[in-house]
């Protein structure tokens, strides 16, 4: 019976042993990698600042706009992921999953046609229109149906389901070749609108200047900018995904980088007080 005992205590230590070894040897992966975006995601869908956040920075774009008494054609620019719509549980649907974002899966999102409202963005845009204003929306959703990703009939499906004014076809301004967003806010102001204000949660969705790639020259550009944020520049909060994110990871070619070189870069940027051991 002891040599029974001291055989299954032998075999629990190499099977513990040999489990420790192998949860150290195994790679770090886009599962990891989505893991570490938890506590962004429960922020942005659980808390009640993020709310908060949400409705200050429409009703902060409604006392600029109602502000503004300029004659002539005005007009509201809007991004629309994750500025007037909440796309987190697509993200949250890679939680557990072994890869992460890829064309296929978010025109499976998109096409579904399940993106709520951020709080205060209806009310404020019909506010926009009802006051004489134009709204348009300059995303980066594709529209490029030679290459089978046409997300505009879903997209304008979903917004006017929401709620949304002015959900056409000369107001939908999407993606049909570059990402860069300012060919499409001049042909705004070409058609003879002044633009009062600009709204995005990424700084891409304001000027060209901010098209930097690396966090030093985002940062400048910012400071460069400051007077104008509040002013003509709303920003909406988005801590789960964004050009910033491909800052963090050194710009250029970000992408081609591993799981594990992403996590480690996120870590490696972090200012951190050092504790006493």
């Amino acid at each position: 019976m002891k040599n029974l005992s001291k055989n299954l205590l032998g075999l629990a230590i190499v099977v513990a042993f040999t489990s420790t070894s192998f949860a150290a040897d195994k790679p770090f992966t886009a599962k990891n990698l989505n893991d570490e975006s938890v506590l962004a995601l429960s922020w942005v869908q659980n808390s009640a600042e993020f709310t908060a956040l949400s409705y200050q920075a429409f009703n902060f774009a409604k006392l600029r706009w109602d502000m503004d008494k300029q004659d002539g054609k005005k007009a509201i620019v809007v991004d629309v992921d994750e500025t007037i719509i909440d796309n987190s549980p697509y993200n949250g649907g890679l939680i557990g999953k072994d890869y992460g974002y890829s064309g296929d899966t978010w025109k499976a999102w998109s096409e579904d046609k399940s993106a709520t409202a951020l709080p205060g963005a209806v009310a404020f845009l019909n506010h926009v229109v009802e006051t004489g204003g134009d709204v348009f929306y300059v995303t980066n959703r594709k529209s490029m149906p030679e290459k089978n990703m046409d997300l505009k009939p879903s997209t304008m499906e979903n917004l006017k389901a929401l709620g949304f004014p002015q959900i056409d076809d000369k107001h939908m301004m999407l993606r049909t070749s570059t990402s860069e967003k300012q060919e499409r806010r001049d042909s705004i102001t070409a058609m003879g609108y002044k633009i009062v204000l600009l709204m995005g949660d990424n700084l891409g969705d304001f000027d060209v200047a901010f098209e930097g790639s690396t966090m030093a020259s985002r940062a400048k550009a910012v400071e460069d900018h400051k007077a104008i944020f509040g002013d003509k520049f709303i920003v909406l909060p988005n801590p789960t995904y964004g050009a910033w994110e491909a800052a963090v990871y050194g710009g250029g070619e970000w992408y081609k980088k591993s799981a594990q070189e992403k996590s480690e870069l996120r870590k490696s940027t972090l200012r951190k007080f050092e504790f006493e051991k």
